[in-house]
């Protein structure tokens, strides 16, 4: 087994990393990920305080991303002040590149919104906890003036958070702004969190630029498409194909981390060959920072018992998806992707990539003879960060 092939499983992510970070004698030129993430995102995620400042003092032999974000906007600054680790705040404020300005995204928990725009310092406050709120100011006191995506500064969440009054007039005397009339919070609470609503269910909405999908031939050359077959089938030969990881509409995959170097080049190809095309093709600001929201192997094969030949209509839940063919398309009958606005089915072939909006209802084709294999990319379409 591979020394690092323990971080692409859960039961054994924290442990391998244990183990290398307590090997003095590793220095790596490349970031570790662990399951696809930074691992210091990882460990801050898994509110593992002391496995992070492992991860941080190791990082001048074992580079690490400190700004790193997960799909939501979370960065382990924000998972520090969201679950109160003080030393982990106190330490990442301590690290050169830190960035205290990083916001979050609205969240769907269990159909209640979250909402987002809010950096470590919203979080502390909701948190109510003065002594992470006094370091994240010290640090920046521009923090205090950052609105949410409701409008609220740091000082408002304390308000609507019933925070003690102590935390609040710290706020006032860095950046004296008018408060909420107390008579109102209820209301404006409840306001908030339908204008939270529409906001998500805006953002499920099709864009007119990205309505339409876009076939790029030829991102993978066929010698490179049957080296990535090549790892694949000799992964699922020793450990099998999932069919669990995606609840609703499960599919017959592999994450893309579990083969962590391939994965690597993976990803660095795409964003290279694919993605300026795809901000040129659909029209999206030059600016626009595409990343990976998830990234994974997927078999289709004529119908019989324990196989899957097609996937139901459904939505993503990425503003963009794309699929490319890694094998050849003589290899297999039917297939394709099948989009039902237009009733029609794009078939591509080996090396192609088929983007479109993860929001256009569509599903994977009947394959009836043969197999057909494909990688499937969510992904993450943000503006660019301000300098």
């Amino acid at each position: 087994m591979d020394e690092y092939d323990g971080l692409t499983s859960f039961t054994t992510a924290s442990s391998t990393l244990e183990e290398i970070l307590n090997e003095n004698t590793i220095t790596l030129n490349q970031p570790l990920y662990v399951m696809g993430q930074s691992t210091l995102l990882y460990a801050a995620s898994m509110y593992d305080e002391e496995l992070a400042l492992k991860i941080i003092k190791a990082k001048k032999r074992i580079p690490v991303n400190i700004n790193a974000i997960d799909n939501h906007g979370y960065s382990a600054l924000h998972y520090a002040a969201d679950a109160d680790m003080y030393q982990l705040v106190k330490t990442l404020l301590q690290c050169d590149d830190i960035d205290v300005m990083l916001k979050t995204e609205d969240l769907n928990v269990v159909g209640q919104i979250q909402s987002g725009g809010r950096t470590a310092l919203h979080l502390a406050v909701i948190r109510g906890n003065l002594k992470l709120v006094k370091d994240l100011v010290e640090y920046e006191k521009k923090l205090v003036m950052v609105p949410d995506l409701d409008g609220n500064l740091p000082v408002h969440l304390g308000q609507l958070y019933s925070v003690n009054s102590d935390l609040i007039q710290y706020l006032l005397s860095i950046h004296n702004t008018k408060l909420y009339e107390e008579s109102n919070l209820i209301t404006l609470q409840k306001t908030q969190q339908l204008q939270a609503n529409k906001r998500y269910q805006d953002s499920l909405k099709v864009p007119s630029n990205l309505y339409t999908p876009h076939t790029f031939p030829n991102v993978w050359t066929s010698a490179e498409c049957n080296k990535i077959l090549e790892q694949v089938l000799s992964k699922t030969s020793q450990t099998g194909w999932n069919t669990s990881r995606h609840t609703s509409y499960p599919t017959t995959d592999l994450p893309s981390y579990r083969l962590p170097f391939l994965d690597q080049w993976i990803q660095e190809s795409l964003q290279i060959r694919l993605f300026p095309k795809i901000i040129d093709e659909f029209q999206l600001h030059p600016s626009t920072v595409l990343s990976f929201r998830d990234l994974f192997y997927v078999k289709y094969e004529a119908a019989g018992p324990h196989v899957q030949n097609d996937l139901a209509l459904h939505c993503d839940g990425s503003i963009l998806s794309f699929n490319i063919l890694l094998n050849r398309k003589e290899e297999f009958e039917g297939g394709g992707t099948f989009f039902a606005p237009t009733k029609t089915t794009i078939h591509i072939q080996q090396g192609d990539a088929l983007v479109h909006s993860g929001r256009v209802v569509h599903g994977a084709a009947s394959v009836v003879s043969g197999k057909r294999l494909i990688i499937v990319a969510f992904l993450n379409v943000r503006p660019s960060p301000p300098l």
